[in-house]
């Protein structure tokens, strides 16, 4: 009896429809994925290809005594989907009831099943599932035919039938196996691609959800920072509810169930219970999972994700399903990586709180830091000059009256140059009544920058270590020369010196301006201490850097952007651009 066409095309059909069948199993889709590839999937696919193999016994066509068949099918794509295990399980599925049909065919016929089930999962193993194309299965495919008929013809129990039986069925079992397993591998490619778009489609959603929640959760998570993060994950995701909730309590609910999810009182499943309790994901398809307690709650599926800062538990992103929708591997991912986004941003607020905390501790500090040395050699030279010059000796106790009220009283934390001057010029006049003409000073200002924010304190900083390490060790004294001045959006401060320089560095390693991540060491506290607030204030672009040469000088230069502050003291700083 020959095989006819029509034969061919009816297993080849009915192969094609039970491939099409089964790649619209979800098991068989998250195995695809590989991001769920689980051992319950992996049972269920050599429950699958083994059913397929088993049928293709029954789909046979009587030659000669044996059977003509397209049981090998199941088995080779169960291996080329599934890997090893699965190829070997369908193949003994398979094996099983052509066992019981007997024949001269019979014990080749299983021992091959079973060997290329397993073999063509080695080839999943090498090259992975997706790399596995047409041309492959293929390839693989006419390589079980060939094993299958060699042990044939090799282990038949009557070698003449089979030399026979391989002369009639040959080419259209050949031809018909080869075609189904293509047919297997071809309809789940076709699944890869719209999976991809399936992965596509959730990228832009998550890239929506991330531009729109940017910035939301910095201040902290509350009602009003979780109802905006619920609405959009609402508006960007295919959802029937969106719930926020902190360590304790729900902050927001939007869809099916709101009337029991309630704004404000404690959450009340056991998916977000566990999410707390455990610090990880929590996805469930069933009802009795999620843990309401209220039985006519129509929520049916959920992904749970934990928002952790630090490992620590601060609330959760919750999205629900409703009736028969069930989580997808790619849902799941997506949930993920917002909540994984927005743990980030409330890290983010974290450590801008904390950082602000520092700043100001530090500006407390330096605002409050008044050398003793420095007071008790003031009082000491008003002490001297006033019986002989008591209108100086009012001068000065006046400017240091101004000295001590600006570090102890609360301000803001911006000052213009005009007022940066000011303190400057009280704090020079001081020195110069105790050094005399040892210590000079030089201002060149650019008028247009009289208006310029620069960190309170900041030159002061630079103009006291100048005097103190600069310009006091020299027994001759020296010039302090303070410029500012703009080109398009930058302004320049730079606090010169001819004093000692900087000991314990070489003048090569300091003779060009080094940036101050580079010298720190040696640096007084206070010049580190501006430069953190300008990076701070201004970006990393911005700070100090240092030019100095032992026994030549310190150039001290402020880099900031161009930046106004009103202010009222402003017009009284603006005196000559030149003073001496």
């Amino acid at each position: 009896m020959d095989i006819g066409l029509m034969d061919v095309i009816k297993n080849i059909a009915v192969l094609g429809l039970a491939a099409y069948l089964t790649t619209q199993l979800p098991p068989f889709r998250r195995a695809l994925s590989q991001s769920q590839y689980r051992l319950r999937d992996k049972l269920v696919l050599i429950c699958i290809f083994g059913f397929f193999s088993a049928l293709g016994n029954y789909l046979s066509i009587p030659v000669l005594g044996a059977i003509a068949n397209t049981r090998i099918v199941g088995a080779v794509a169960g291996g080329l989907l599934g890997g090893p295990m699965v190829g070997l399980g369908a193949g003994i599925i398979g094996a099983i009831p052509r066992y019981f049909m007997g024949g001269f065919t019979m014990i080749p016929a299983v021992i091959t099943n079973v060997i290329v089930g397993y073999l063509s999962g080695l080839v999943y193993a090498r090259y992975g599932v997706r790399n596995i194309g047409v041309k492959t299965a293929l390839a693989v495919s006419f390589g079980a035919e060939v094993i299958l008929k060699v042990m044939i013809l090799a282990f038949s129990s009557s070698s003449e039938a089979a030399w026979e039986l391989e002369r009639v069925i040959a080419i259209p079992t050949t031809v018909a196996n080869c075609l189904g397993v293509m047919l297997f591998v071809y309809i789940v490619r076709d699944v890869y691609q719209e999976q991809e778009k399936v992965q596509a489609k959730a990228a832009q959603q998550a890239m929506q959800v991330i531009h729109k929640a940017n910035g939301v959760l910095w201040s902290g998570l509350t009602i009003t920072s979780a109802q905006q993060v619920a609405e959009i994950i609402h508006s960007e995701i295919e959802a029937n509810a969106v719930a926020v909730t902190d360590t304790e309590k729900v902050l927001a609910f939007i869809g099916e169930g709101a009337d029991h999810h309630i704004i404000g009182q404690p959450f009340i499943t056991q998916a977000t219970k566990l999410a707390r309790q455990h610090r990880h994901t929590v996805i469930t398809n069933d009802r009795a999972s999620i843990g309401c307690p209220v039985c006519s709650c129509p929520l049916t599926a959920v992904i749970d994700a934990p928002l952790l800062v630090n490992n620590r538990f601060q609330g959760s992103i919750k999205v629900y399903k409703t009736g028969a929708g069930i989580i997808l591997p790619y849902e799941a991912e997506l949930v993920q990586g917002i909540a994984n986004f927005l743990s980030l941003q409330l890290l983010h607020g974290e450590l801008e709180a904390k950082t602000m905390l520092l700043a100001q501790a530090e500006y407390n500090s330096l605002r409050a830091q008044i050398h003793p040395h420095f007071m008790f050699n003031t009082l000491g030279t008003i002490r001297a000059i006033i019986r002989t010059d008591p209108e100086q000796a009012r001068a000065l106790i006046k400017d240091l009256s101004d000295i001590i009220r600006r570090h102890i009283r609360p301000g803001r934390e911006m000052n213009t140059i005009a007022e940066e001057m000011d303190f400057v010029d009280s704090y020079i006049r001081l020195e110069q009544a105790r050094f005399g003409d040892r210590i000079q000073i030089i201002k060149v200002i650019d008028p247009e920058a009289y208006d310029q924010a620069v960190p309170v304190f900041a030159v002061q900083v630079l103009v006291e270590n100048a005097v103190k390490h600069g310009i006091s060790p020299k027994k001759e004294g020296g010039i302090i020369e303070i410029r500012v001045r703009r080109e398009d959006n930058i302004v320049y401060i730079s606090v010169r010196d001819n004093g000692v320089g900087i000991a314990g560095k070489s003048p090569a390693h300091l003779l060009e301006a080094q940036p101050m991540s580079q010298i720190s060491a040696g640096i007084g506290i206070g010049i580190n201490n501006v430069h953190a607030r300008i990076q701070r204030l201004f970006g990393h672009e911005f700070g100090i850097s240092i030019k100095s040469g032992e026994n030549e000088g310190t150039c001290v230069s402020i880099r900031l952007p161009w930046r106004e502050v009103a202010s009222d003291d402003a017009d009284e700083g603006r005196k000559s651009c030149y003073c001496r």
